[in-house]
C-alpha cells in the first residue's frame, strides 16, 4: 500500500461520511530517485518515488466539521504511520488552502510531501530484466525479529 492509499483511508475511516462527499486524493509533482540498496529477502530499493499528496474537498461542510479535524488526522497520520523515508529524507510540513463561502462549506486542499519505496525481488515471471536475473515490484517484506538471544564468550581460562 503507498502512502497516499494509507493517509487517504486513515482520513475516511476516521471522518463520517457526509464530510468525506466531493473528496478526492492523488498524486502531484512526482520524482524519481536512485537509490540502490539490498534490503534482503531478495529484495533491493532501486530508488525512491516522492511525490506530494493532494486531498481535496470540493465542498466541506466546515460549520458542521471543522477543517482542524482534517488538519489532525493528517498530523496523526504523519506522527504514527508515516514511513521511515518520512523522516530519512526530511520531508517538509503539510500545507492547507481552505476557501470559505457563506453557504457553510468550503473548497478544501491539504498537500503533504510522501515519499514511497519503489522495490523489486527477483521473480522467474518478472518483467523487468536487472543483472541478468528477471524482477517484479513489490511491497517490501520486512521480517522483525521478536526474540534474541545474547551470547558472551568470555574467553579460555584453562
Amino acid at each position: 500500500m503507498s502512502q497516499l492509499e494509507s493517509l487517504t483511508a486513515f482520513i475516511t475511516e476516521n471522518m463520517p461520511g457526509d464530510a468525506m462527499q466531493m473528496f478526492e486524493s492523488a498524486m502531484d509533482d512526482c520524482e524519481l530517485t536512485r537509490s540502490h540498496k539490498g534490503i534482503g529477502l531478495e529484495q533491493r530499493r532501486m530508488g525512491v518515488l516522492r511525490y506530494n499528496a493532494r486531498l481535496c474537498w470540493d465542498n466541506f461542510p466546515f460549520r458542521l466539521y471543522s477543517p482542524g479535524e482534517i488538519y489532525a488526522l493528517v498530523l496523526v497520520w504523519i506522527a504514527e504511520h508515516a514511513n521511515a523515508l518520512h523522516e530519512e529524507l526530511n520531508l517538509p510540513d503539510p500545507t492547507v488552502d481552505p476557501e470559505f463561502d457563506d453557504e457553510g462549506s468550503c473548497i478544501l486542499e491539504i498537500v503533504v510531501p510522501l515519499a514511497d519505496p519503489l522495490i523489486i525481488r527477483m521473480s522467474e515471471n518478472g518483467r523487468i530484466p536487472y543483472k541478468g536475473q528477471r524482477w517484479e515490484v513489490v511491497n517490501p517484506e520486512i521480517w522483525t525479529a521478536s526474540e534474541a538471544a545474547i551470547v558472551m564468550n568470555h574467553g579460555d581460562k584453562s
